[in-house]
Formats: structure tokens, C-alpha cells, sequence
């Protein structure tokens, strides 16, 4: 039975800092999270008193409603914690990428206005770089020493509500600097019959190694919450550690959508079905999600989404017959494919998915300081996702391709444009294009393409070394190389069909 998600979401009582304080009051004792590297764990009870310290260190440092809560953290019941201890004050957390360093790290600082930032010791020095410009209260949050020890729980007069602010999620568009995506508590919520709350109960544990900095890395927690079930983190996806994580912890579900790939390279085992998932979330699933779904004896899910619409089409039945599609639209949520001139295209043709939910509460409340960018996001209601598809007559949609110039690597978008920035701003470089290349492993890897500035001998292996200092480490190419021109349109702008061919040139480095 698949609920309507406006009265699930919507209801006050579903909203996560809620579900929350009820488990802690019933059931304090029942196990909650467990983070599989340091072997901490905590109860609801647990947990609830731990968020409600951070909330109490938030309110001493002067954090009040409506202010922004930098956190630079892994995978941890400390990042956890600290965002619902943010939510109770009514603050809005923000969630960085380790990663970030530079202009990068100091666009999300200064776009989202934080103040007071929760960080792990080695994230400091990077930081503190930055918190000279921006007046930072950086706060050091150890593995093994939380700076919560000390601190009472806090005693919470109000609880947030589906309209409150949840966090602001960074994302990468196809142009310009991350955009900050500001989420209703609401809109989680909504992930909480993503997975049909009739195949999810208290018995069952959702394995977690991805980043809180995207919704991935949060949405275990808003089903698992519900279920009264438990959550198993580890700080990054570890190959080696994978399956031992899943089998050691008996965790039932976890998402595979970035990693698939990575897992069925590995040689074949006689157990390899031997193992607890009931429900693992594939991406796009064809072939490779069959044959993951057949190796290791799980069923299996996919679900199409994004930060700024949530989870709006699901194929929660995978099989031979729906291997090739993305799903169907969940109870409530409208989609159509739209052509150039924004008129509806048949089913069959390919053009862009836009999205209508139920309620306008349940997407995204705008992106941070740019209502123009929101408004041309949203108009009229419908979300443009900028991702080509085509639908069938059975109303399931099928992916064809991003629209615009982003790259997704292991699951991440990351800005061409952005990358591009970097590039020029390299004194020897004249003209760079940058593009994805398809790889089997990653889904697409970081190609870049550079003009020599007049006079300078760019060699490709000195500027990739010199891209690897100034990028995150998702954004690092794979390829650099170095060409005479760049082929143009006629009206002046990088033909991008046929770049990957210049990459069979002998001035090109590639990343071992």
C-alpha cells in the first residue's frame, strides 16, 4: 500500500525531530545508530538527549531562529545529531563537502551566511583559511571527544513543524558557483513511503556510508526513524568493508545506485547471496541492476530524484519487464516531457522532465539568495529537472540524458562551468572546455581540454597536478589535454560534440 504523501509529509507528528522525541519517550532504550568504523552506538533515548546537547552548545555560542549552522562532518551520529540540534532552535543547518576548499569553500560560506561551523580537528586549517573573511566560530567536533560532553540537553519548548527549515543542501547546476537548496521539514519528510511503509518494520537496519552533505546521505534516517528500525554509517564507502558492514550488522536495505558497478567487479563468491538485504536502491538499473539483484539475492528498488523535488517517480518492483525505466510517478505527483517550445511531447518522444507535486511545500523552498533562479526553477508550480526522458504508453518514464552540461561522477554533479573556472584561472591557459567522458565505473569521469596562453608551453601533467591542488577531489579530471584550438560554433561558443576524440592526441595526461 503506497500512502498519499501529502498528509504523511505534512503531518506535524511525521516531522523527524518529532518522530524523534516520541521514539526517545516510548522506547528510549531500542537501538538506533551504530557507526560501523568506531563501533560508537546510541539509543533513541540516547541520540535525542545527544541532539538536544548540541542544541544547548548551539544556544551558548548565540545561535538563535533562522540562523545558518555550517557542519563539515562525515557520516557520524555526531553530524546527525548536530542537525536535528540545529533544527530544534529553528537554524538552518548547512552541510559542506569536506572536499571544498578555496573559492569553492568560501562561496558556500559567505552565499549561506554561517556563522558558527561543527567540523572534525583535520578540517580546521582549511577553515581557518576562510574564517578570517567570514568572522567563523569554528567549533571542534572529535571522533572521541564531543564537545557536547559537558553540556546539559536542552529543554525544548517548541518542536519544528512541516514548514520549518530543514537544511540547505549545496548542489552543483549545469552553470555557475552550487546552488543552496533550502528544504522544508516537510519535503524530508516525504522520503518516509519512499521505500512502502509496508515493507519496512522495526526489525529492519539500513546500511549508510555516503555523505551528509547530499540527501542520500539523510534519507535512511527519515524511513528508518519511522519504522523505529536502526541506521548503520560508516564515514565513506569502503569497497573492502561493504559487505563485512552489511553481513556483521544484518542490515536489510541500503542504496548501491553509485557503487553497483564497483561491487559486481569484484571476483565471484559461493556466498555471495548469503547475505541480509531484503531491498536495495539501484540507479539506473538495465542489465547491471539485474545482475546485482540476481547475484547477491535482494530485490530490488530505483528511484529517480533530485535535492529540489525529492523522490517523485519509483520503480519499487525491479525486474526483467521494468529494468529499463526509472518508474512510474508516486501517488500524487505529476509529470510531463516538454519539448523546446514548452509545449507536451507524446509518449515516445524525448524531452525534458518537469515535475508537480501535490503540494508546493513539498519541493524545494527556494535556492538561497536567488528568487529569480527559484522562480524560473518553479513556474506555475512545475519543477524543471533539466534531464531528458521519454515516456512509454505504460506511463513509465525512461532516462535518456542530462540536459544541460553537468557531469555525474560517482553520483555527484559537478558544474562544468565551475571546473572551466578553475582551469582559466591557470595564468598559461588561454581557452579550456571541460566535458564528461562515459566510464563503466564512475558514470562519467572529468575530461578537460586547454589552449596554451600566447607564449606559455602548458604541459598536460604539470596542469593536472596543479588542478589536483585546487579542486575537490570529485572534481579532479581524469583526462587533460592540450590542443591548439578548441572547434567552434558560428556563433563563437565550444562545439562540444566530437571534444572526446581530441583526447586521442599525444599531449594528453591520463589519471593512472
Amino acid at each position: 500500500m503506497v500512502e498519499p504523501p501529502v498528509p504523511l509529509a505534512l503531518d506535524p507528528a511525521n516531522v523527524l525531530p518529532r518522530q524523534l522525541a516520541a521514539w526517545a519517550r516510548r522506547d528510549p532504550d531500542r537501538p538506533f545508530l551504530t557507526e560501523a568504523g568506531s563501533g560508537r552506538a546510541v539509543s533513541y533515548g540516547e541520540f535525542w538527549d545527544e541532539s538536544r546537547r548540541w542544541a544547548r552548545l548551539l544556544h551558548e555560542r548565540g545561535v538563535r531562529r533562522g540562523d545558518r549552522v555550517g557542519t563539515v562532518l562525515p557520516s557520524s551520529i555526531d553530524a546527525y545529531a548536530a542537525w536535528i540540534g540545529a533544527g530544534l532552535l529553528g537554524a538552518f543547518e548547512v552541510p559542506i563537502n569536506p572536499e571544498l576548499r578555496g573559492s569553492f569553500l568560501d562561496h558556500v560560506l559567505s552565499d549561506a551566511g554561517v556563522r558558527v561551523c561543527l567540523t572534525r580537528p583535520q578540517y580546521v586549517a582549511t577553515l581557518a583559511a576562510s574564517a578570517r573573511a567570514h568572522d567563523l566560530d569554528i567549533v571542534e567536533a572529535p571522533e572521541s571527544d564531543p564537545p557536547t560532553a559537558a553540556h546539559e540537553p536542552l529543554v525544548v519548548d517548541a518542536l519544528p513543524e512541516p514548514d520549518d527549515i530543514s537544511c540547505v543542501i549545496y548542489t552543483s547546476g549545469t552553470t555557475g558557483p552550487a546552488k543552496g537548496v533550502v528544504i522544508s521539514w516537510g519535503q524530508m519528510a516525504a522520503i518516509i513511503d519512499r521505500i512502502p511503509r509496508s515493507r519496512l518494520s522495526a526489525a529492519d537496519a539500513a546500511y549508510a556510508p555516503w555523505p551528509v552533505f547530499h540527501v542520500t546521505g539523510r534519507s535512511p534516517v527519515i524511513s528508518m526513524v519511522d519504522a523505529g528500525a536502526r541506521v548503520v554509517v560508516r564515514e565513506r564507502f569502503s569497497l573492502d568493508a561493504f559487505w563485512h558492514d552489511i553481513r556483521t550488522h544484518g542490515c536489510t536495505t541500503t542504496t548501491v545506485a553509485a557503487v553497483a558497478s564497483l561491487l559486481l567487479a569484484q571476483p565471484e563468491q559461493p556466498d555471495d547471496a548469503d547475505n541480509p538485504l531484503r531491498i536495495t536502491l539501484l540507479g539506473r538499473v538495465g542489465a547491471e541492476g539485474l545482475r546485482f539483484i540476481d547475484r547477491f539475492g535482494t530485490a530490488g528498488m530505483s528511484f529517480y530524484g533530485s535535492t529540489e523535488v525529492g523522490f517523485p517517480i519509483a520503480n519499487t518492483d525491479i525486474g526483467p519487464g521494468t529494468a529499463d525505466v526509472i518508474g512510474w510517478t508516486r501517488t500524487g505527483y505529476d509529470a510531463r516531457v516538454v519539448g523546446a517550445e514548452g509545449d507536451d511531447l507524446p509518449d515516445g518522444e524525448v524531452g525534458e522532465l518537469w515535475i508537480r507535486p501535490p503540494d508546493r511545500r513539498l519541493m524545494l523552498v527556494e535556492y538561497l539568495n536567488q528568487p529569480e533562479r527559484t522562480a524560473q526553477a518553479v513556474a506555475d508550480g512545475w519543477y524543471r529537472t533539466g534531464d531528458a526522458v521519454r515516456r512509454r504508453a505504460d506511463g513509465a518514464f525512461e532516462f535518456v540524458d542530462r540536459m544541460g552540461d553537468t557531469i555525474r561522477r560517482f553520483g555527484e554533479n559537478i558544474s562544468s562551468t565551475a571546473v572551466e573556472d578553475a582551469v582559466i584561472a591557470e595564468p598559461d591557459v588561454a581557452q579550456c572546455a571541460v566535458f564528461g567522458v562515459s566510464s563503466p565505473v564512475s558514470g562519467q569521469d572529468v575530461a578537460v581540454l586547454a589552449v596554451a596562453a600566447p607564449g606559455c608551453d602548458l604541459d598536460p601533467s604539470e596542469l593536472a597536478a596543479r588542478l589536483t591542488d585546487r579542486l575537490p577531489r570529485y572534481m579532479r579530471p581524469a583526462y587533460v589535454g592540450v590542443v591548439h584550438d578548441l572547434p567552434k560554433t558560428p556563433n563563437g561558443k565550444v562545439r562540444r560534440v566530437g571534444l572526446v576524440e581530441l583526447l586521442d592526441g599525444d599531449r594528453v595526461w591520463r589519471a593512472d
